[in-house]
């Protein structure tokens, strides 16, 4: 990890003060998402997942139960330039396969990492990637018997009642065990639902609908019908905890084209999280491909009200202009006053970072950098819009 140059050291010791002042007069939760005050939370997503030591080994991914380690210089550094937000991308402290029992060690792993991060001054949302009846092979699914065995995709929430059951008892839990933690800024209740791809179809394959009109009518009242679950989480959470907001994405791994689906008054303190990696062939494009950036084609669709957020952005690091992309879905949140975050924060685990970095600001435009560079300017852009950044939420009172 490269040092913190004088710049970061004064933006640093600033959120220091932030912190302290905002202490006495840190807003309701509810009002960190209110887009007519424009944004008030910018930051990044960190993503962890279960640690599977016969394919991971002993060191790529740390040797806890959720890997990789995240590293106090990691989020120290997040802070320090400017960040004031993580989205916490995790798996859930439910075991994903029956009788979906409460995974201790998952729960302690999430307290510990949100009172950390609360420690650098960042605000958390908890969001759940797997849970009951669904891993975090279900983000790869497609590359199923390569670097995993295709048994290990477990997507029964789409189909199985009990599943359901197993995220409603998690989540009410969860919100009952965090909701005094007072860098809490929200839940989120699945990280990219993707019911309209992998719920059973009628011909015994992927149910793959991508219209929205058409996949509302294809599963209503069964359990591929991922906003009647989202609702249902949703007043699960609010029968624990009545005021932290509960962010819901819709489905097609957060597509906007899918919001209207979403009942958004199912509980109160709802908002909305939409991803947007828009055009994919040029944010997902490999080393070497060349695709230049389209600011015409980078628009993406914002959702027409808020409150809303922009939950996950990313690029290649190696995308011509990556720097240019970064900017514009930036403005664009800005401009409509939506909280942000990007895709995705440095861990601080080397033995991970340097192989798996597509995504990663800190390691520059090098397709070969197998380490972080200290003249990244994607880290320079990201750090110019933190800095806008004015609160910091209170501190904690016990560690």
């Amino acid at each position: 990890m490269t040092g913190l140059t004088r710049r970061q050291g004064l933006v640093a010791a600033g959120a220091g003060l932030l912190g302290a002042r905002s202490a006495q007069a840190q807003p309701a939760r509810r009002d960190l998402w209110d887009n007519t005050t424009g944004a008030r939370l910018r930051g990044a997503v960190i993503a962890q997942r279960r640690v599977y030591p016969q394919i991971d080994g002993p060191d790529f991914l740390g040797p806890g139960p959720v890997g990789a380690p995240v590293t106090e210089a990691s989020l120290a550094r997040l802070s320090a330039l400017g960040a004031n937000l993580v989205v916490l991308s995790v798996p859930g402290p439910a075991d994903e396969a029956p009788p979906f029992a409460v995974d201790p060690a998952i729960e302690q792993h999430l307290h510990t990492l949100v009172r950390r991060c609360g420690r650098h001054g960042l605000f958390v949302v908890i969001g759940f990637r797997s849970g009951p009846g669904r891993s975090e092979f279900s983000f790869h699914r497609d590359q199923a018997g390569t670097w995993f065995p295709a048994s290990f995709v477990d997507e029964s929430v789409w189909h199985s009642r009990e599943a359901q059951d197993g995220w409603d008892a998690m989540w009410r839990r969860t919100a009952s065990r965090f909701r005094h933690y007072p860098n809490l800024a929200g839940y989120l209740l699945m990280v990219e639902p993707n019911a309209n791809l992998a719920a059973p179809g009628p011909d015994g394959g992927d149910l793959d609908i991508w219209q929205a009109e058409r996949l509302a009518t294809e599963v209503a009242g069964t359990p591929a019908d991922w906003p009647a679950l989202a609702s249902r989480l949703a007043r699960a959470v609010r029968a624990e905890d009545p005021d932290t907001p509960i962010l819901v994405s819709p489905d097609g791994y957060a597509a906007t084209r899918f919001a209207g689906l979403l009942d958004m008054e199912a509980a109160a303190g709802l908002v909305l999280a939409v991803h947007d990696y828009a055009p994919r062939a040029y944010t997902h494009q490999d080393a070497g491909a060349g695709i230049g950036f389209d600011p015409e084609l980078a628009d993406f669709e914002q959702p027409v009200s808020g409150p809303w957020m922009l939950g996950e952005f990313g690029v290649s690091r190696w995308a011509p202009d990556a720097d240019r992309f970064l900017a514009s879905r930036i403005a664009a949140a800005e401009a409509a006053g939506a909280a942000w975050s990007v895709f995705r924060w440095d861990s601080g685990w080397r033995v991970y970072e340097n192989a798996e970095n597509r995504f990663n600001p800190l390691y520059g435009g090098d397709p070969g950098a197998r380490h972080p560079d200290a003249n990244s300017i994607l880290l320079d852009r990201l750090s110019q819009a933190w800095s806008s950044n004015m609160l910091r939420p209170a501190p904690l009172l016990r560690r």
